[in-house]
């Protein structure tokens, strides 16, 4: 059996060097091979470990100084990191990273990229011809438009990972349409993309009360020279400044990706992180999970920040500030998001006030564990009753859970506190 195969396309290799050349070539499981000094580990924390080695900071130092005099004329190379930008919104400030600090941000970030299967089961579209796992709400683009991400070229440097968010209005036939784009260098806040985008379809709701853009808008950007014709003109402006071992940063950016149309391997997604956290899906088989912490609600209760205030209106860049700021947060205070975590997953199984749920619980004298453990061994807690539950599992209370489950002889009774989903 080979020893080395592919987490991505499953494909077995007999040597490092070949799978480190498909990893070159596909960017599959990136964060294991170390493009410097062209090594493959067995893990993302190995990794990130030998990132932090004098080899490979030797090795570095040494193809940087190849990099900048043989590229130094082109206008896609960065033979010099920008120095830090002052980033700020409103009355909040966000963190800026010395160049120090930037190299190990980006090997933590690495580590935290999504695999293919948690990105498959939040709806990313990975294969053109398999298309999406989720379930389609509304109608979408064709799957014939979209496109990977350009591999590497040797010769020009493109930006190591970068946010990105963007505001859509719905077209003629309900599927979303992109109007506007913004991304920035994750690593020195650089605004790299700022513009709005003309729609090549008829726009029927415009969704102003959303993010403030309407036709008038639109109009004066054009006059302006500020306004990029449709998504693919999008796509190309943005893949100037990244390839395939780019890290794509967001919030939910699989609708971003969509209206992009856009396949991407390398995401660190900020929602899947906070669902993760609460949730111990890692080192688990990953379910989608039910509760989702929205963007706003991250930065209140995990940053303790307020966005969107006043009107409400989304901006790009706050936004893509925002989401910037809570992966950043925790890379570099993973204590404090653990314990956001908790919280937040305390709260989650705690009955609505008023709820059936809490009605029952006052009446029962063990402890709901107690009662799940003594019914059903294999249902020990709350959060195994939670876990058991199929994508299609959908219940309003707790009597139509239980119920689903009696008439399967699955358990007796595991307590009053599920919570309302």
């Amino acid at each position: 059996m080979a020893p080395f195969p592919c987490g991505v396309c499953k494909k077995k290799f007999k040597t490092r060097p070949r799978i480190i050349s498909h990893a070159l070539e596909t960017g599959h499981n990136a964060n294991q091979c170390c493009r410097v000094c062209l090594r493959w580990f067995n893990s993302a924390s190995a990794l990130a470990d030998h990132a932090k080695s004098a080899a490979h900071l030797e090795e570095e130092a040494k193809q940087s100084q190849s990099a900048s005099a043989s590229v130094t004329d082109s206008k896609e190379t960065l033979t010099e990191a920008p120095p830090p930008v002052q980033l700020q919104f409103g009355d909040v400030t966000y963190t800026c990273l010395t160049h120090q600090q930037q190299d190990e941000i980006f090997n933590q970030l690495s580590a935290k990229c999504h695999s293919a299967e948690i990105l498959e089961k939040e709806g990313y579209i990975l294969d053109v011809e398999k298309g999406p796992t989720r379930k389609k709400e509304k109608p979408r683009p064709s799957l014939a438009d979209f496109q990977q991400t350009p591999p590497i070229q040797p010769a020009t440097i493109k930006r190591r990972a970068v946010v990105v968010d963007c505001e859509m209005a719905e077209a003629f036939d309900g599927s979303d349409e992109l109007i506007s784009l913004y991304v920035m260098d994750f690593l020195t806040g650089e605004t790299l993309i700022d513009s709005l985008v003309i729609s090549p379809r008829l726009i029927t709701d415009w969704r102003t009360k959303i993010h403030g853009i309407d036709a008038t808008i639109i109009c004066e950007a054009v006059e302006h020279q500020n306004a990029l014709h449709g998504w693919a003109a999008a796509r190309e402006e943005l893949w100037k400044h990244i390839d395939e071992s780019t890290i794509l940063v967001g919030q939910s950016i699989l609708f971003d990706f969509e209206v992009l149309r856009l396949i991407h391997m390398r995401v660190v997604d900020s929602a899947i992180l906070a669902t993760e956290a609460v949730f111990n899906k890692m080192g688990k088989k990953y379910k989608k999970p039910r509760r989702r912490w929205g963007l706003q609600e991250l930065c209140e209760t995990f940053l303790g920040i307020q966005i969107r205030s006043g009107d409400g209106i989304h901006s790009n860049m706050e936004d893509v500030l925002a989401a910037r700021e809570v992966v950043l947060q925790c890379l570099l205070k993973p204590d404090h998001f653990k314990d956001w975590a908790d919280k937040a997953r305390e709260d989650f199984w705690k009955p609505k006030e008023g709820s059936k749920n809490q009605k029952k619980k006052k009446k029962t004298k063990e402890p709901t564990h107690q009662i799940a453990k003594q019914a059903a061994p294999v249902l020990e807690t709350i959060e195994d009753f939670y876990d058991s539950l199929d994508d299609d599992d959908i219940f309003y209370d707790f009597e139509d859970a239980r119920g689903f489950y009696m008439e399967r002889d699955w358990f007796t009774n595991v307590g009053a506190d599920i919570a309302y989903y």
